[in-house]
């Protein structure tokens, strides 16, 4: 139980950057387990073992990320689950914070039926002995996207915009905020505009899409009318302050292929879909 914990802290909570990548040839190992009968199953000690597992991985989690968590963890037998070998595992969390991200729902499930994760307490290590992977998906709010532009390290990403990537000097962004109406994304950025007194807001409506496994504007719409911007410019800008792709760092990591499957804006909530993967062999330390 304590490989799954390990797991879910090296993967799912953590918040360096990550590579994308295309995880459509990931395979799923071949299962040993697949026609095997389990006495501890039959007498009950794996139901146990299942429902300690979960409340371990949920007290993991809550050390972590705020929120609702609930875990389902599926095993074999009791001597599979204590070598870090399991059938399946699903985590679901609503109105979510980590790292200062919000999310209001998230899920997680493995995709594979059989899992096998070692742990050397002497060596202090992590092992994956088979390739890992895991389908999320998730969903945010305009209210999500606001408190998370509030966060140090969304104002940290537009300082440096102001600094170094705004090479066009068309603004000074002092904030921003998000709104979402008819499935529609409208983000607003307070602004100090040369030989103007006062604070302006420029408002661009946008969708979004997937390019590369990654989340992009799409169809982007200048609102403001007061003011005449070269909008590949602002698209520019508003791409490297993407608040979703800011979003996506609870999944992200070093080693970790995250790949966007989805994303689109039902009931004005933006629906996000994907799956990360580790390949065969990769150790880390604990």
């Amino acid at each position: 139980m304590k490989k799954i914990l390990i797991l879910l802290g090296l993967i799912i909570l953590t918040g360096t950057m990550a590579q994308a990548g295309n995880c459509d040839n990931f395979s799923c190992p071949a299962n040993p387990y697949s026609n095997s009968f389990s006495f501890s199953n039959l007498i009950g000690t794996n139901f146990i073992a299942e429902k300690i597992g979960n409340a371990v991985i949920k007290k993991a989690i809550k050390k972590e990320s705020q929120g609702k968590y609930k875990v389902d963890l599926q095993s074999y037998n009791l001597t599979a689950l204590k070598k870090g070998i399991f059938k399946s595992l699903v985590i679901e969390g609503k109105d979510t914070v980590t790292d200062d991200i919000y999310v209001s729902t998230v899920k997680f499930k493995s995709l594979c039926d059989y899992n096998y994760i070692d742990v050397n307490n002497k060596d202090n290590t992590v092992t994956f002995m088979e390739p890992f992977a895991m389908a999320f998906a998730l969903q945010i709010t305009g209210d999500d996207l606001n408190k998370t532009m509030e966060s140090k390290s969304y104002t940290e990403l537009i300082r440096r915009v102001n600094s170094i990537g705004n090479t066009s000097k068309l603004f000074n962004i002092v904030s921003t905020t998000a709104k979402i109406e008819n499935n529609r994304l409208y983000y607003v950025m307070s602004v100090g505009i040369p030989f103007i007194k006062n604070k302006q807001d420029i408002t661009i409506e946008t969708d979004f899409k997937v390019r590369n496994g990654e989340i992009a504007l799409n169809d982007t719409k200048l609102v403001t009318s007061a003011y005449k911007f070269d909008i590949s410019k602002l698209e520019k800008i508003i791409n490297y302050l993407n608040p979703l792709e800011f979003s996506m760092g609870i999944l992200e990591n070093h080693d970790v292929k995250t790949q966007i499957k989805e994303v689109s804006i039902k009931d004005n909530k933006i629906d996000i879909t994907g799956i990360f993967t580790i390949e065969k062999g990769y150790v880390t330390e604990q």
